[in-house]
């Protein structure tokens, strides 16, 4: 028999969501509208599927190992070159993470209710997560983060804003938190919802830490207000100290050649962006105010999906059956330990319209 490491057999295999086709065949419905995987509901820029098709055309040669795309982004960031590094997604580079910073005997720590593959990717290298509970309004809370911190701590993870509930630390708490955080421990915040928190709250979004503190790293993404979630493309942006152990750590051609021309492209695409986030903007605006009016409790979500806490588990599958039925896929939330609450994610105009007027339409069903 061949022996596998006990630490794997924590850890849990993903599964995806079900598809839109999946579910019109299921459920006999003509029209579905996937709000489940927080995707650009505008998909690509232009210019960065041209790019594609044009990069198509040396697929038989290996790629950079993504240089190009790390030049682009020194240049857009006006961040050192050895400081920035790329790979399969910003879920890549939280694995990554672990394998090249976690020793053993070392932790890492984070929030529940906070982004899954965190807590995969700890135990995938034979290390255990720490957790502290989550704060007032679904938020991370700094207080008990800086609490929890232990000799073993090494690694401190801060999706921010948070996937599921869409909650941000503010820059002043934010500050707060490092000043306390030993220069021994790395602070990794996972920003794939950047472009939409700068604009919904660009008073207080912290941003550019990466810069000015030595043991901080930022993770972005293409995937969400890019588009590009099928080319699996994200980065990170750090301390070229740090990031050098990291570069040890890429394997030779990720990502791959296609995504990154994808990439370089979508970055001077500044219009598509745009677009996306004052969609999403005009979105949340309208859905948080309707469905507080009906009685439904939400989070302060700056990014391109809606947080809905039913408060009891039953009701929240029913909720999410209930959306799946008429048509919208939405993500129940028993994966990220809140298991009474469902994510939606906000679509186009006329999908977030039709969203608005199914849910305030069943409020007596699901609101207590």
């Amino acid at each position: 028999m061949i022996s596998i490491p006990e630490h794997l057999r924590q850890v849990g295999t993903y599964t995806p969501g079900t598809s839109a086709e999946e579910i019109r065949k299921q459920y006999g419905l003509t029209h579905v509208v996937k709000l489940a995987s927080n995707e650009n509901p505008f998909g690509a820029s232009s210019f960065a599927l041209d790019a594609a098709r044009h990069a198509l055309e040396q697929s038989h040669r290996y790629g950079d190992g993504g240089l190009g795309l790390r030049m682009a982004l020194a240049t857009y960031h006006n961040h050192p070159l050895e400081g920035i590094v790329v790979n399969n997604g910003s879920d890549a580079i939280i694995h990554q993470l672990m394998r090249t910073l976690l020793l053993p005997g070392e932790t890492a720590l984070s929030s529940r209710g906070g982004f899954v593959s965190f807590g995969i990717a700890v135990r995938t290298v034979g290390s255990q997560p720490d957790y502290v509970d989550l704060g007032g309004g679904y938020r991370f809370d700094v207080e008990r983060l800086a609490a929890a911190i232990t000799p073993s701590t090494k690694i401190i993870y801060i999706p921010n804003p948070n996937n599921p509930t869409g909650t941000y630390i503010t820059t002043d708490k934010l500050h707060w938190l490092l000043e306390r955080v030993p220069d021994s421990v790395v602070v990794v915040l996972d920003e794939a919802y950047h472009e939409y928190a700068v604009a919904m709250a660009p008073d207080t979004y912290p941003q550019g830490l990466y810069a000015t503190h030595p043991n901080v790293i930022s993770l972005r993404t293409f995937s969400k207000a890019y588009g590009l979630a099928a080319f699996r493309v994200g980065y990170a942006l750090g301390n070229p100290e740090l990031m050098q152990w990291l570069l040890k750590t890429c394997l030779p051609f990720d990502p791959n050649g296609i995504g990154c021309a994808a990439a370089v492209a979508a970055l001077s695409d500044t219009g598509h962006v745009q677009k996306t986030v004052a969609c999403a903007q005009r979105g949340m605006n309208r859905l948080l105010g309707a469905l507080r009016t009906s009685g439904y409790t939400t989070s302060e979500s700056i990014t391109n999906f809606v947080f809905i806490d039913l408060h009891d588990t039953d009701r929240a599958q029913q909720f999410y059956m209930t959306l799946l039925r008429a048509g919208f896929i939405s993500r129940p939330l028993t994966g990220f330990g809140i298991p009474t609450a469902v994510r939606i994610t906000l679509g186009t105009d006329e999908q977030n319209e039709q969203l608005e007027e199914f849910l305030t339409s069943h409020t007596e069903q699901f609101v207590r």
